[in-house]
């Protein structure tokens, strides 16, 4: 009897590659099942008050504490730019005297309230101007002449913020002064000037020519005003020691 051999069936590995079209529908939900699930992003939490306020408050502090700083620098800056404008002026007189015979400039002390109206003087700016660049403002003064301290707007009224000392006026340049008295103010009930007593010598480093109409840069206890001498050195006015 003659027995018929069928080749073996040969099955094939089962798939790594999740359910097939011909799985059923319980399968295909079994495998999803078994899917590794997407993480889930976390929400950012919002500032709550009590943060923004802390926030705030320790802003506060960091301002407090610049703000003097800020201030302090400003106020050096001012005094600079004065003490170079001064110094600046200072060679101007120079030029001034080395053009006229040696001879130191005729001006008035304060445009505005001359000491004696009938000579009519010119301003300092205006004597001076020719040697420091007269342009650049509106009442004709060269912006030099300005003071960056000068909040009293004596630049505006008087064409310069810096007062010329008419103890000066026309006298050689290098030869001093020859007194101890710097005129800075008016009698108020005429117009004969008061001399007001200072530490000025007649030596050239102690003759003042031009300083500040008043106390643009309070550094206390110095003077707040700049002065330029006639040795062209410029430092804070010297004042009167108390009795």
């Amino acid at each position: 009897m003659i027995r018929h051999h069928h080749p073996a069936r040969i099955l094939a590995p089962p798939s790594k590659a999740g359910p097939s079209r011909c799985d059923g529908p319980a399968r295909v939900q079994r495998a999803a099942a078994h899917q590794p699930k997407a993480p889930l992003t976390r929400r950012r939490k919002a500032f709550t008050l009590i943060e923004l306020l802390v926030v705030l408050a320790i802003i506060g502090i960091l301002l407090a504490l610049l703000l003097p700083a800020v201030s302090r620098s400003r106020l050096k800056a001012r005094n600079a730019v004065c003490v170079s404008q001064l110094r600046q002026l200072g060679v101007a007189v120079r030029l001034y005297a080395d053009d006229n015979d040696s001879r130191l400039p005729i001006a008035e002390r304060l445009p505005s309230l001359p000491l004696f109206p009938n000579t009519n003087l010119p301003c300092i700016s205006d004597v001076l101007g020719p040697y420091a660049g007269k342009a650049g403002s509106t009442n004709g003064a060269a912006p030099i002449f300005k003071c960056p301290g000068d909040n009293a707007k004596y630049f505006e009224v008087e064409g310069s913020s810096y007062l010329w000392n008419i103890s000066l006026n026309g006298r050689r340049i290098d030869f001093g002064g020859d007194t101890g008295i710097l005129m800075v103010g008016n009698n108020p009930t005429n117009s004969n000037p008061i001399n007001i007593k200072t530490n000025i010598t007649t030596d050239v480093s102690a003759t003042p020519m031009l300083l500040d109409y008043d106390d643009f840069h309070p550094r206390p206890p110095l003077s707040g005003q700049n002065v330029v001498y006639m040795d062209n050195h410029v430092a804070p006015k010297k004042l009167e020691p108390a009795q």
